[in-house]
């Protein structure tokens, strides 16, 4: 336990650890997420309205951020499965960017779920015994199931990656593989969810067909993948770690088929 603390504690002090350029970077982010905050306050004191949604805007930015990001947080399973599942060892490295990359934008789209609730501090009707979990009747009962559940997935296989990459030492495929697995089903979960999700709302007609579900994975086959290809370019120029031709290739490929995929359903509709 002493050294998995000693590993977190380090892991938080590299996160602020940096050149001009880092510090410079995180201060612009700082100031526009001070920003961001400063208008939801003044969202929480004067209602939803300050939004200008309306029945013909329904959700607006918030909601179609939370679609974007849920289906890149979906993506990441695109590279779990040529590297656990065809045993492409070469692409190992690349993995741990993925599942941390949809760590992250699951904590956006929950972010954005807050954001767009009129009253985020009455969430506590959701929570039994304070309130009533509407499952399996209501589908944001189930969206908040999927999200958390991967979420807790993908934090559960990176930092066990992470920590024993800490100790010099080889995981255990017991402790992480079956997890992994779940995650492959998970992934395609949150993102068909989503889907059902707008399928809800019978006044919007464009939502309402049988193909809306493979076409959000579609979607996000190919749009994960490629926002990976620009980290891992990031990553390429600015550290000096290089994810290697061999896994960009591979990323585009996938990028490649997802998008005919994306074709031939969008034909079918």
């Amino acid at each position: 336990m002493r050294d998995y603390l000693t590993f977190l504690w380090r892991v938080a002090r590299l996160s602020f650890q940096g050149g001009w350029k880092f510090y410079a970077w995180m201060t612009l982010l700082t100031a526009l997420a001070l920003v961001g905050l400063n208008a939801y306050a003044k969202q929480l004191v004067e209602g939803l309205s300050t939004t200008g949604m309306t029945n013909q805007v329904s959700w607006g930015a918030y909601i179609a951020n939370f679609t974007f990001l849920v289906g890149v947080a979906a993506a990441a399973v695109m590279l779990v499965i040529p590297a656990y599942v065809y045993k492409k060892g070469f692409m190992h490295e690349v993995v741990i960017f993925g599942e941390l990359m949809a760590i992250a934008v699951i904590f956006m789209c929950l972010l954005f779920v807050t954001v767009d609730l009129g009253h985020p501090e009455r969430f506590h009707h959701m929570i039994p015994p304070f309130g009533i979990f509407n499952w399996p009747g209501s589908i944001l009962s189930w969206d908040v199931i999927v999200l958390n559940g991967y979420l807790l997935l993908n934090m559960h296989i990176c930092g066990y990656l992470l920590y024993k990459r800490y100790l010099g030492a080889p995981p255990t495929k017991a402790f992480y593989i079956p997890f992994v697995f779940i995650a492959i089903a998970w992934a395609i979960s949150i993102h068909t969810v989503t889907a059902y999700l707008y399928c809800g709302l019978p006044g919007r007609g464009f939502w309402l067909t049988a193909i809306l579900a493979p076409r959000f994975l579609a979607s996000a086959f190919a749009a994960g993948p490629a926002l990976l290809i620009l980290l891992c370019l990031v990553v390429r120029k600015y550290t000096n770690f290089d994810p290697g031709r061999e896994q960009i290739q591979s990323l585009a490929k996938i990028v490649t088929y997802a998008l005919i995929l994306n074709v031939f359903f969008f034909l079918c509709e």
